[in-house]
């Protein structure tokens, strides 16, 4: 498998249908409407369940007819930022959707739903820090002020000390977010994305052959444009990006949470330190130290509106958006970006075209990622015998429209 040095790991042959029932088992294929979706990590172990999250809602509007809302989130360093981003955020959406609407009396332009999406998750990573910063009468000069005595009884107060464990902890870790919306007359698709999950659209051209829409852009190291932008907001800091990570230690250059890189160090000093088991590192005090000029880490997402009425009649069975979290491109390394691309529209074109679904679309993308229809590749991934985790969480959501 290329993984864990050069020991030999032990898997197990599954053969058909024991093979596919397996993986439909671990993958957890949902769907709803033309909406369909898998959430895969083989691992079983707790402490290496899944930190993707994914969301799938129809909303019924005060102006009729309903809305179909999705998000992907792609947890980092722990649960408890991406948990609370996938229970809090769609409502803050839908409730923000449904005060747009009520105002426009059901009359919005696409602007204004672009509006929406992004002061929804900016919103949301403010109140993250704010949770934080209220912890601090006074703020930075609050901190200052106090004693570590008076910061450590903060967390063991019986009456707060649970809360208050519960909004640091949401500043050590993060999350990736990838929101989709499509208005009732399936006119209008509008996708916001803050990290390096990934969207893309897939349309039938005149010849029968799918070709792709890049719709996102990938927030990381990877990116020259991202680390660009990070290295003129910090000159003279030449640690700023390392490695192609964040102060050494981020791959998403933007994300929820991880305030400790939104605010100065001395929080993290002072206060975050207090919580070695939530940092996945050794030594975190080594990028504290890289903290300089924050934020490193941006909140604001990109946001696309993507029409897709042309007045053509059955124009919407040739369309289908894919977004996945970074997992599924880790099982296509090798390829380059465009060769995957399109590789991921033969998959789900054929199973449109000749309806041979494992489950449904995105399971067929999985199967193609994990292997196909190479039963060898397909077991190990799901049945090798290693005390470690040995891939990412993939999360995969396909619309047809």
């Amino acid at each position: 498998m290329g993984l864990g040095g050069p020991e030999r790991w032990t898997y197990r042959i599954l053969q058909e249908p024991t093979l596919s029932t397996e993986l439909h088992s671990l993958a957890n294929p949902v769907s709803l409407g033309n909406v369909e979706a898998i959430d895969f990590q083989p691992s079983q172990l707790h402490e290496f369940r899944s930190q993707d999250r994914m969301c799938i809602e129809n909303w019924q509007m005060p102006s009729g007819g309903t809305w179909t809302f999705t998000a992907i989130f792609d947890g980092h360093v722990g649960h408890a930022t991406v948990e609370h981003a996938a229970q809090t955020l769609p409502s803050m959406v839908k409730h923000a959707l449904e005060s747009l609407l009520r105002s426009s009396k059901g009359h919005v332009c696409p602007a204004a739903v672009s509006g929406v999406l992004s002061d929804c998750i900016v919103r949301f990573d403010h109140s993250i820090t704010a949770d934080f910063i209220r912890l601090f009468p006074g703020g930075l000069a609050g901190l200052q002020g106090m004693t570590s005595s008076q910061i450590r009884y903060l967390f063991q107060d019986r009456s707060s000390a649970s809360q208050n464990l519960a909004a640091a902890t949401r500043c050590l870790q993060g999350s990736t977010v990838l929101l989709t919306l499509m208005d009732p007359a399936k006119h209008n698709l509008w996708i916001a994305n803050l990290g390096d999950c990934q969207a893309v659209l897939g349309s039938r051209t005149h010849t029968g052959d799918w070709s792709p829409t890049f719709v996102t852009a990938l927030h990381d190291g990877d990116n020259p444009s991202e680390v660009l932008r990070i290295r003129s907001q910090h000159p003279g800091e030449r640690e700023c990006m390392k490695d192609n990570r964040v102060v050494g230690f981020l791959g998403p250059t933007r994300s929820l949470g991880d305030t400790w890189l939104k605010l100065p160090s001395i929080f993290s000093q002072r206060v975050l330190l207090n919580f070695p088991r939530e940092w996945n590192v050794q030594r975190p005090e080594t990028y504290i130290a890289r903290v300089k000029s924050p934020p490193y880490v941006s909140n604001v997402p990109d946001v696309h509106h993507i029409p897709l009425s042309r007045g053509l009649p059955g124009q919407y069975r040739d369309r289908f958006l894919i977004s996945c979290s970074d997992g599924l491109a880790d099982l296509y390394s090798g390829r380059t970006r465009t060769d995957m691309i399109q590789r991921w529209l033969l998959v789900v074109g054929q199973s449109i075209e000749k309806r041979k679904r494992a489950g449904n679309l995105a399971l067929s993308l999985l199967r193609d990622g994990l292997g196909g229809d190479n039963i060898y590749l397909v077991s190990q991934k799901l049945t090798v015998e290693m005390e470690e985790k040995w891939m990412d969480d993939v999360t995969i959501i396909v619309q047809r429209f």
